[in-house]
């Protein structure tokens, strides 16, 4: 089997993300890797782990990964913001592992 991040298996379980009313705010389309489509809403500065651990939740037991952009690239260094990693109002597609 592949080996996983220790960022995917410490948000294996994931937890669902907090909005902070008070701050500024996004919208994310996730494709989730069994084709369903979610809406996830999100502050700017949640991490791209936050994110990771949220979908995590959506979907436990499932390794992924997040891909965004296009062509799609893998998400990485999961300390970046949202804002940070350029992802605001994106679309966001889990891809299994």
């Amino acid at each position: 089997p592949p080996a996983t991040t220790t960022a995917a298996a410490a948000a294996s379980e994931g937890s669902p993300l907090v909005v902070v009313e008070d701050s500024p705010t996004t919208t994310l389309q996730v494709r989730l890797a069994d084709g369903s489509r979610t809406t996830v809403r999100a502050n700017k500065s949640h991490t791209l782990e936050a994110l990771h651990a949220h979908i995590a939740s959506l979907t436990p037991g499932v390794a992924f990964s997040l891909r965004a952009g296009f062509p799609p690239k893998r998400l990485g260094e999961l300390g970046r913001t949202l804002e940070e990693a350029g992802l605001l109002n994106e679309a966001i597609t889990q891809s299994k592992e």
